[in-house]
């Protein structure tokens, strides 16, 4: 029985055995249950992976360059392709080969530097601020120093003029004179002399950097020998007249603009020390005196010297002398103007003479930082709104880098009065947008191994300025725009052949003047659209025709203009010199393009 049991048992087991082993199932191992074995596949625990072609780690099904190692599979513009295989890699249609940002997006491929990498990858400067290697004992290499004097010496005239020029016969015509001539002609010790700059908002919270005297700023730098056509002596700026030629004022005759200064400044003085003050008889009777700016034709003399220098010596400095300099090439001795040091400075002839067109336009460094109403002192940030801010964070403002002065300030004015419209400007942008790349051009160029400008970065330079000079210009005209408006609105308030009231007759004779002095320094720039017939609608002569048309005086409330009564009555003299307005107000629109809201509502 027992050996029966073994005998059985035996039996079983080997039954058993031969089950396992003999069921003919010799399916290889798959763990992931993908259809390949493990052996085969690359991925053994991923069923949607089986093999890595190009070896990187990521299976062909996921890899978006299946053929070429990229583990990061880095896709900038993700359209399913890697970068590693992309033929253009961020996507804006242009062959990376030939893209000058290939990992950025930029089908326009500007490159306003022409040094090789477009903007979108080697971004244009936002402040002012550049440096020269061959000069390592300074991180600077921008001076405009006797640019900031010239703006401060024609905003102090200014002040002294509105504040502490008086009616008083006490004090001779010779001795007026001479006190706002120094002005323009300073003096040799100009050292010695105060700046008074209170017509900074806020002055008495502000402390300046270096400037108790002019001569903290710049030592002899005077006006007359800037402005265009000299000081009549045959010394300064003498080529500032294009093709020779000075117009715009028929009542005296006057051949520089220095004469024309000199007259001002005359009439000015005879009108301070006469004793017979300019009286005002409203519409009502009342009889009120106006300021001693003011003549009895409607003329404000210190509107008028404050616009007009402001073109005849710094629009005309920058646009007719610095920014046509010879920036590339040699001079007849040899010089090098991209590398030649300017005397002991850290700056080259060609970096001063660029940064010197700058300083004439008056903007702070980092003008881009502010908004329009914060560049004209009108509102914004508590440390912005008076048109300067403590960039360097020393608790003084320093005149020569964080301020706002004249021609740089109406453009961010204009800006902001066409902000709200339908059509809103940036005059700011375009003046301070190809400064900076035009100084980055000639920053790369003086900071080579060997310095020099090449042809496509000088032609890039020209076109950077060209639309520098044409920008600028615009906000002149666009100011000159805007007086008219204002003086159409003040001659509409007349009432019965006199001036409403002292008010009135004031802002008659301020935006005439600011007008006039406007439109006499559009005659500047060789980039004028008057000049270049980039704009087939307007020549010289339509300029010459507009200054005419303004005249030398406005028509007052009773007809007359510069002394002429009206050959009719009041009321045709005003209605034909409000057409005279309108049409220069045509002239100026067609020139520059100006949009029909701006032009009538500036």
């Amino acid at each position: 029985m027992k050996k029966k049991f073994i005998f059985n048992l035996t039996i079983l087991l080997t039954i058993t055995v031969l089950s396992g082993c003999g069921r003919g199932d010799n399916t290889p191992i798959d763990t992931d249950g993908d259809g390949i074995e493990d052996s085969l596949d690359i991925f053994p625990n991923d069923p949607t992976e089986t093999s890595d072609t190009d070896e990187d780690g990521v299976g062909d099904n996921r890899d978006n360059c299946v053929d070429v190692i990229n583990t990061d599979q880095s896709d900038i513009d993700i359209d399913g392709i890697g970068d590693e295989c992309d033929d253009d890699k961020d996507g804006d249609e242009i062959a990376n080969d030939t893209d000058n940002c290939p990992l950025n997006d930029n089908a326009d491929q500007t490159d306003s530097d022409a040094n090789g990498p477009g903007d979108a990858c080697d971004p244009m400067p936002t402040v002012y601020a550049f440096d020269n290697s061959a000069f390592p004992e300074s991180d600077s290499s921008v001076s405009y120093l006797g640019q900031t004097a010239s703006q401060l010496l024609i905003s102090d005239m200014s002040y002294f003029m509105q504040n502490l020029l008086v009616e008083d016969t006490t004090v001779s015509v010779e001795d007026k004179v001479s006190a706002m001539k120094f002005f323009v002609y300073g003096t040799d010790i100009d050292t010695a002399n105060t700046l008074i700059g209170e017509y900074i908002a806020d002055a008495d919270n502000v402390e300046l950097k270096d400037a108790a005297v002019y001569g903290d700023i710049s030592v002899s730098n005077n006006l007359h020998e800037k402005i265009a056509g000299g000081d009549g002596n045959g010394n300064g700026h003498i080529s500032g007249l294009i093709d020779g030629e000075f117009f715009g004022w028929e009542e005296e005759v006057v051949a520089l603009p220095i004469d024309l200064v000199n007259h001002w400044i005359q009439i000015q003085a005879e009108i301070a020390s006469d004793g017979v003050a300019t009286i005002v008889v409203d519409s009502s009777g009342t009889s009120s005196t106006a300021h001693v700016n003011i003549d009895e034709e409607g003329r404000n003399y210190r509107q008028l010297l404050n616009t007009f220098l402001t073109g005849a010596v710094n629009f005309s400095q920058g646009t007719n002398n610095h920014f046509i300099k010879n920036f590339s090439g040699s001079d007849d001795d040899g010089v090098n103007y991209i590398a030649a040091q300017d005397g002991t400075n850290a700056f080259t002839l060609a970096e001063h003479h660029f940064d010197q067109g700058f300083g004439f336009y008056g903007a702070a460094r980092d003008g881009l930082d502010y908004t329009d109403l914060e560049a004209s002192a009108v509102s914004g940030r508590d440390e912005y709104k008076n048109g300067y801010h403590d960039t360097n964070a020393d608790l003084m403002i320093d005149l020569r880098s964080e301020y706002f002065f004249g021609h740089s300030q109406i453009c961010a004015d204009r800006d902001a009065g066409s902000a709200s419209g339908a059509v809103p400007t940036d005059f700011s942008n375009e003046v301070m947008l190809p400064t900076l790349a035009a100084r980055k051009i000639l920053s790369n160029a003086a900071n080579k191994t060997n310095p020099e400008l090449t042809e496509i970065e000088t032609s890039k330079l020209r076109e950077h300025i060209n639309n520098v000079s044409t920008g600028w210009e615009k906000c002149i005209a666009a100011s000159a725009i805007h007086n008219i408006n204002n003086l159409l609105i003040s001659i509409s308030n007349y009432d019965n052949g006199a001036p409403v009231n002292i008010e009135n007759f004031q802002d008659v004779a301020k935006y005439w003047s600011d007008l006039k002095g406007y439109v006499l320094s559009l005659q500047f720039s060789p980039a004028s659209p008057f000049r270049d017939n980039a704009v087939v609608e307007v020549d010289i002569n339509d300029l010459k025709k507009a200054l005419t048309l303004i005249g030398d005086a406005p028509v007052l409330a009773n007809g007359s203009q510069n002394g002429i009564p009206a050959s009719g009555s009041a009321s045709d003299a005003i209605y034909s010199y409000t057409g005279k307005l309108i049409e220069v107000r045509s002239i100026l629109q067609d020139a520059y393009s100006f949009s029909d809201v701006n032009t009538l509502n500036w």
